[in-house]
């Protein structure tokens, strides 16, 4: 994931979410990508959104949300420009959100690596569905299981090296943050959390996500998720300190968040979470944290997952893979 603040040239921007993101998981994407990439009209309209909003995964899911079909692009491009308004106000309106609890899989080492029990505070939490860590049972390859066995399941590729935890983690409270939190109670907010699952082969849905969406969605309907609206340049101190209050050991974690603020903002927060008495857990783009665009083998699309600013691991940025770094 690149930096999404950075003003580059949208139809590079087009071209390689279709070659790095896109190609290796969702075919039709890729395809609508290049051809959004190679048409005049359709670029002009794409720069009318701000720099932030002009991504393909916003702009794609918001197309879909507005009734654009998965289907080739040839046969959707006119109705794509015939609805742009409904387009660009979807965009303006939400933001990418994707709350993929397969990264909690990825996460997971990192987690149980610290001391317990421990509340648990995400930013740019979206629904909330990764604030659950210890309501899902683990399968890490090779026999490497943990995790209640009724408990419903999530996979990833984990190399040797990673240190797997003997059980999950001992939480004694979550709370999430973020700029407009979504409800999974909500159905729109399901609707839009489903639509930002990509397509994958040629249109088809992605089954799998789909059921691990609704599975979380579950999980969180049971036990509701306390989600603060605000801005974690602001807000976050104080919700340590009110985290402090339910466990000795306090995580602060995020993926795909970081990439969304300018560099600026990204060097104040690293600032506030390097004074804080928390654990700072950040899964983001190579690059977006600090020296993490120097870590060797990394291949082009993988997140750094960093624990207080140190990379200790890469992974995928869907939680497939997780290859954990050689002290």
């Amino acid at each position: 994931m690149e930096d999404e603040t950075v003003a580059t040239d949208l139809r590079s921007r087009y071209e390689r979410f279709a070659r790095i993101e896109a190609d290796p998981r969702s075919p039709l994407y890729a395809e609508w990508a290049r051809g959004v990439a190679s048409d005049d009209e359709v670029v002009a309209r794409i720069r009318t959104l701000p720099a932030v909003k002009q991504q393909a995964n916003l702009v794609f899911a918001s197309a879909r949300y507005t009734g654009i079909p998965l289907a080739p692009w040839a046969d959707v491009r006119d109705t794509f420009l015939e609805s742009w308004d409904a387009i660009a106000a979807c965009a303006r309106k939400r933001s990418t959100q994707t709350n993929e609890a397969r990264r909690l899989a990825t996460l997971l080492p990192a987690f149980a690596g610290l001391p317990q029990p421990f509340a648990l505070i995400e930013v740019g939490a979206s629904a909330g569905l990764c604030l659950y860590p210890d309501r899902w049972r683990y399968d890490f390859g090779g026999g490497r299981t943990i995790g209640d066995a009724d408990a419903p399941l999530l996979s990833t590729r984990a190399n040797e090296a990673t240190p797997i935890p003997d059980a999950v983690p001992d939480v004694a409270w979550r709370s999430g943050l973020d700029l407009e939190p979504l409800d999974v109670s909500n159905d729109d907010d399901m609707r839009w959390l489903e639509t930002l699952i990509w397509p994958v082969g040629d249109g088809a849905a992605d089954a799998e996500r789909l059921d691990r969406l609704h599975a979380a969605a579950d999980i969180a309907r049971s036990d509701p998720p306390r989600l603060i609206r605000g801005d974690l340049l602001t807000e976050t101190e104080q919700l340590i300190e009110e985290a402090s209050r339910h466990a000795e050991h306090v995580i602060v974690f995020h993926s795909a968040v970081l990439a969304y603020l300018p560099t600026d903002a990204r060097t104040e927060f690293a600032a506030l979470m390097a004074s804080a008495p928390a654990t700072w857990i950040a899964n983001e783009g190579l690059g977006i944290v600090a020296g993490t665009d120097r870590i060797p083998d990394a291949p082009a699309g993988a997140f750094a997952l960093t624990v207080d600013g140190t990379a200790v691991a890469l992974t995928d940025p869907h939680g497939s893979w997780l290859s954990w770094l050689n002290p």
